[in-house]
């Protein structure tokens, strides 16, 4: 005598609740890495062509020179900011500058409509370093922004 078995037809209430746990825990991991890769992105298409036409001001200025800019002439920025696109972010020259290092800063201001993917990152702070090494000059980025994504 043959027992015929019922065919499974279907997911058991249990296995659901199974994948959905599963996926609530994938989620949970990856919308933060997500926002901050939209920050990121953000960033880099609104502020960063600003950052680097003043950087290539400030380089330029050093290397006719042969001296960093003073900070007196770093907080009248308005010959280092040609051509740079600095509606998202104010800045200001922030130390003395030492014979082979130069520090200023941004604020992101996310206030102008054109900024408005910047809301997240409003009111952080970011300080550019640049570097001389036997000639030759490096920029990096430290602070809050630079913590935030990774810079």
């Amino acid at each position: 005598m043959l027992i015929k078995m019922k065919e499974s037809k279907g997911f058991t209430l249990v296995e659901l609740m199974i994948v959905v746990a599963i996926i609530g825990i994938l989620a949970a991991v990856a919308v933060p890495f997500y926002q901050r890769y939209v920050a990121k992105s953000r960033l880099t298409s609104l502020v960063f062509p600003g950052l680097h036409s003043i950087e290539t001001n400030i380089s330029t200025y050093f290397s006719a020179k042969g001296t960093w800019p003073t900070l007196s002439v770093v907080n009248d920025l308005d010959s280092f900011d040609q051509d740079a696109d600095t509606t998202c972010f104010d800045y200001s020259g922030l130390d003395a500058p030492s014979s082979n290092s130069f520090k200023f800063g941004i604020t992101i201001d996310s206030s102008d409509a054109k900024c408005n993917g910047l809301k997240r990152l409003d009111g952080m702070s970011l300080t550019l370093k640049a570097q001389d090494t036997d000639g030759k000059l490096s920029w990096t980025f430290e602070g809050q922004l630079a913590d935030e994504l990774g810079l």
